[in-house]
């Protein structure tokens, strides 16, 4: 398996990733599947409309960060709902199509050329990162946007870093504060154990991301009065939405029926109005509930890791396709890849770990009803699923 891989080049993978480019879009284009959309596109017909970052008529808001229902919105404006939508999902999926690269560039990067190329044809194979692109969300941003980040960053030597290549991974992070803050914790540690030596280039990194998050932190001040740095809203809503009766894993970790009908009024008034009882209510349910905390989030990570409990019962061809069969393919690989990983490159595959337990702990403490919240670092998690297959020795 080894040698057959050593015969697939850079030219291989290109021409593999063209290919899947063109699949996805005469599936988009052909078969026009149902486009789910959620705020992102909500607050997007506002400023399309030209009526500011607002969701719905609650007016301003900061469910969301501004760049990717800034994006959705361009094509909106400019194509129209049904277009503009299908544009969406086309640009997403091109940016899929060409992951499986950068996990090529990725592999020579660390100089483990042959696990780049394995992790690459296991993510072309991926039917999971096949479909999901199609949901109006940013998913597929994040996992390109983040290989891309692993590649720069691993690209060249710190003491050679270029100033260019620098700007590029603070950007990202400013980016990643904005739209996926729970990912920002392990690329700030990356690029501290990387450049420790080298402090000018760490606070390039902090500026170039300060830079990024500076106007969302000025927007709040004006409109709430306080800066806010990232999704405010979002951290307490999505806290409050896991132990809801609706929504919890179990019934054992769920509140009473009137936390509902009281989330449901504050979802009635405008933000400025409804975030301080928001705020109130999420850390009533945390004092209440803090002896619960510890077993829900092992139960929680359990699903995180496996099928979240709204997929529960769903046995259609589509579902166990795309994500049933995977889940237990990725997860027989992924111990058996943790287990050679163990005894040829420990420090890989606990630089490896470290991300997948870091976003398993912060996604478990507070919600994993999404399916979208692994498929944003199972990418890295197919590196270690590739060590059976295509493991070589580290070279000098």
């Amino acid at each position: 398996m080894s040698q057959w891989l050593d015969r697939i080049t850079a030219r291989h993978i290109v021409w593999l990733c063209v290919a899947s480019a063109v699949v996805r879009c005469a599936f988009v284009l052909a078969i026009e599947p149902a486009i789910p959309t959620a705020e992102d596109v909500a607050i997007a017909r506002h400023i399309a409309a030209g009526n500011g970052f607002a969701i719905y008529d609650r007016g301003p808001t900061t469910i969301k960060g501004p760049l990717y229902p800034t994006f959705v919105a361009l094509w909106l404006r400019l194509l129209g709902e049904r277009d503009g939508l299908r544009a969406v999902v086309l640009v997403q999926h091109l940016l899929t199509a060409v992951v499986p690269f950068l996990l090529y560039l990725l592999g020579g990067a660390i100089r483990r050329q042959r696990l780049g190329t394995g992790a690459a044809l296991l993510f072309i194979l991926h039917p999971s990162y096949f479909y999901h692109p199609t949901v109006a969300e940013n998913t597929a941003w994040v996992v390109c946007m983040g290989c891309f980040w692993c590649v720069v960053l691993f690209r060249f030597e710190p003491k050679r870093f270029p100033p260019l290549a620098t700007l590029i991974l603070g950007t990202i992070i400013g980016a990643f504060v904005l739209e996926k803050p729970p990912l920002v914790v392990p690329m700030l540690i990356a690029c501290v154990l990387r450049f420790y030596r080298w402090w000018k280039r760490l606070a390039l990194v902090g500026v170039a991301a300060a830079v990024v998050v500076l106007p969302w932190a000025v927007r709040g001040w004006i409109i709430f009065g306080k800066p806010t740095l990232t999704k405010s809203y979002s951290g307490y809503l999505t806290f409050i939405h896991s132990w809801l009766p609706s929504m919890a894993v179990h019934p054992r970790y769920a509140v009473a029926d009137s936390v509902e009908h009281v989330l449901d009024s504050l979802g009635r008034l405008p933000e400025t109005d409804a975030l301080p009882a928001l705020r109130t209510l999420a850390n009533s349910i945390a004092r209440e509930r803090w002896q619960q905390l510890p077993e829900r989030t092992l139960v929680h990570a359990l699903v995180y890791w496996t099928i979240p409990p709204r997929y529960w019962g769903n046995w259609s061809v589509g579902f166990i396709v795309a994500r049933l069969v995977p889940v237990v393919f990725l997860l027989v690989l992924f111990v058996w890849g943790a287990i050679v990983l163990w005894r040829d490159d420990r420090t890989l595959l606990l630089a490896i770990g470290g991300v997948l337990l870091w976003t398993t702990a912060f996604y478990s403490l507070y919600h994993v009803l999404n399916i979208r919240y692994k498929l944003e670092v199972e990418w890295l998690q197919l590196l270690v699923c590739a060590a059976p297959l295509v493991w070589e020795s580290r070279t000098p």
